[in-house]
């Protein structure tokens, strides 16, 4: 049989330890997941110029997510240029419940009121981050389309 020395029991030891620590972030780590997934869509991938563009935002998460204003903290903006597109909200919290979707209309224009160049897009939410919670950073969940 074969005996185990000191060094050999410690690297034991730690492995386990390390093993056990791991295992349990990532327990936890799902676990905030689950308990908060937002999910960001649009009713098209292709919009012609012009097309009004409706954004739904989803809470599959079990608890209820915050955002910073009346649109979802939604951004959107050109993934060649990264101009920013013109989504202005009233700057009251809001809030999805678990299970609970609301639709954000984009009529393609930027923050002056001009219609954006044609080219692909990046529709962004985030909530605010969760109180009373492990997790202070605010969720985020993205979809992409394209104007032609």
């Amino acid at each position: 049989m074969y005996k185990l020395g000191n060094s050999h029991c410690l690297i034991a030891v730690i492995i386990t330890i390390s093993s056990v620590i791991i295992f349990g972030y990532m327990i936890d780590y799902t676990n905030a997941q689950d308990k908060s997934t937002l999910h960001l869509s649009t009713n098209k991938k292709t919009y012609k110029p012009g097309e009004t563009v409706v954004i739904t935002v989803k809470n599959n998460g079990k608890s209820t997510l915050e955002f910073p204003d009346s649109t979802l903290g939604l951004t959107i903006q050109n993934t060649r240029t990264h101009q920013q597109a013109g989504m202005l909200g009233s700057q009251v919290m809001s809030e999805l419940k678990p299970g609970e979707s609301k639709t954000v209309q984009w009529d393609q224009k930027d923050y002056d009121g001009k219609e954006v160049q044609a080219g692909t897009y990046n529709a962004k939410a985030s909530s605010a981050p969760e109180e009373n919670s492990n997790n202070t950073l605010p969720i985020t969940m993205g979809t992409t389309f394209t104007i032609k």
